[in-house]
């Protein structure tokens, strides 16, 4: 079989310093995908960071992968199609959520800790907090925690965000494969943001020419200024076209992982705003089900939005770079990478703090004797109980979460308070249950007085 071989290239021709000193001191070392704003506070005189620009501009725009979706451009006053390139950083993170966060990294596992199932329902909870708490919601973490674990109705706008939020991420986790439409992304928004404030969030509604919407930051400045209201149809239906199409398997140039596919969804709706308010809990809603409909599953676990929020101004910027650069995705893509691969990387470790912390207490558990007085529901309960330092319990909250009745739940509680596994407190009419900060507290409780305690009379 005889290959034509293709011509040797000439690299004489390629005489320009500035090229060797990019391919050398950038391109070869690995150097970031950097936006012009940030070149020109590393390299000068201007004219060669100009040159240098568009020789990198040229490079992009030939390597890069463009969608059939289209978002508005400001400066050509028209839709136009975006696209990206691939990055070391997106690769890498493409390659974690592979290998962590799939439904079979998943169910091995969990088959390594008693009380998964509880505990994953703590987990469940943070992104709907966190992404809240990204829009404003001033709750504390462990306030709307709470609120969510007992079923307490919201009492202000800040929980009722959380609650609408956490409606919207169930919703997500459980909508499968059926395909998207304009409804579909009304739908969204307004299950994340009805009865909070109707007239401010005007759920399920698309904003009007007459909507002043738009994002500014912390002095109070604009930072980006949304497309005209009335390209919002069309934007959205060439979006949903887009969502509906199957990337993730396809054996061509359009081809996407399904990770980066699902950031180009949440830069999608945050960019175009449809909507007068809501619009990030929507776009990360967006971005939630379809790393699941991929069969990501540990996405149900990870919060993305607790990374974002504490550095909402990276977040920001990532948006505006690809705005002020002909729609190049790849630097809000690239960003959002980085987030997701921080975020599986802390799951993973909590994960194993749980393993590890669980192999401690059953250890000690053995020791002391008391493994043998307790059932494998009670055992569960206070693998729990240590992993959740300082929370109170409640028979009710045990009872839903566990599947049993209240008495039972009731009865496990005070069990493990006679044995000193937990301390009963004193709440109104009733009791709570307070768990132990520490495995040393929780031997410390369980001995504190000279003679051992007897569980005859719990």
């Amino acid at each position: 079989m005889k290959v034509t071989r293709p011509p040797a290239l000439d690299i004489s021709v390629i005489t320009d310093d500035l090229v060797n000193e990019y391919l050398i001191g950038y391109r070869l070392k690995g150097t970031s995908y950097f936006h012009y704003d940030q070149l020109r506070h590393r390299i000068t005189p201007p004219e060669k960071l100009d040159k240098l620009w568009e020789y990198l501009k040229l490079a992009r725009l030939l390597s890069a992968s463009w969608l059939s979706a289209k978002v508005w451009n400001e400066a050509m006053q028209q839709l136009v199609p975006p696209f990206v390139n691939n990055t070391a950083t997106i690769q890498k993170s493409c390659s974690t959520v592979d290998r962590l966060a799939s439904s079979a990294a998943e169910k091995e596992r969990y088959e390594r800790f008693d009380g998964a199932e509880y505990l994953m329902d703590e987990l469940r909870a943070a992104e709907s907090i966190a992404s809240s708490q990204l829009e404003g919601a001033a709750t504390t973490s462990r306030v709307a925690l709470e609120m969510i674990k007992v079923g307490r109705q919201p009492r202000d706008e800040s929980e009722l965000m959380i609650m609408g939020n956490y409606r919207l991420m169930q919703y997500v986790s459980q909508r499968g494969l059926k395909k998207f439409d304009i409804n579909e992304i009304l739908a969204l928004h307004r299950m994340a943001v009805e009865g909070i404030d109707d007239t401010k969030y005007t759920p399920g509604v698309l904003r009007q020419e007459e909507d002043d919407v738009a994002v500014v930051d912390h002095e109070g400045s604009v930072v980006h200024a949304p497309p005209p209201a009335n390209v919002l149809p069309e934007a959205l239906a060439h979006l949903c076209e887009f969502i509906n199409l199957p990337h993730e398997t396809a054996n061509d140039e359009n081809y996407l992982h399904p990770l980066v596919k699902a950031c180009i969804l949440h830069f999608f709706i945050g960019y175009l705003h449809p909507f007068r308010d809501g619009n990030g809990r929507t776009a990360r809603a967006l971005f939630y089900w379809y790393m699941l409909k991929c069969g990501y599953t540990a996405f149900r676990y990870i919060s993305i939005s607790k990374l974002l929020k504490n550095a909402p101004s990276q977040y920001v910027r990532a948006y505006l770079y690809t705005e002020t650069d002909d729609m190049d995705l790849t630097y809000f893509v690239n960003y959002q990478c980085e987030i997701v691969s921080r975020a599986v990387r802390e799951y993973i470790d909590y994960i194993q703090q749980i393993i590890e912390t669980r192999a401690r207490l059953k250890q000690w558990l053995y020791e002391s004797g008391i493994y043998a007085d307790l059932n494998g529901r009670q055992r569960d309960l206070a693998a729990i109980a240590i992993h959740q330092p300082g929370v109170l319990f409640t028979a009710a909250e045990i009872s839903k979460r566990m599947k049993v009745s209240e008495n039972t739940a009731r009865d496990d509680l005070k069990k493990l308070t006679a044995l000193g596994l937990l301390r009963r407190v004193k709440e109104g009419k009733g009791n709570v249950y307070l768990s132990p900060k520490s495995l040393r507290e929780m031997k410390r409780w369980s001995h504190r007085t000279d003679s051992p305690r007897s569980t005859q009379d719990w």
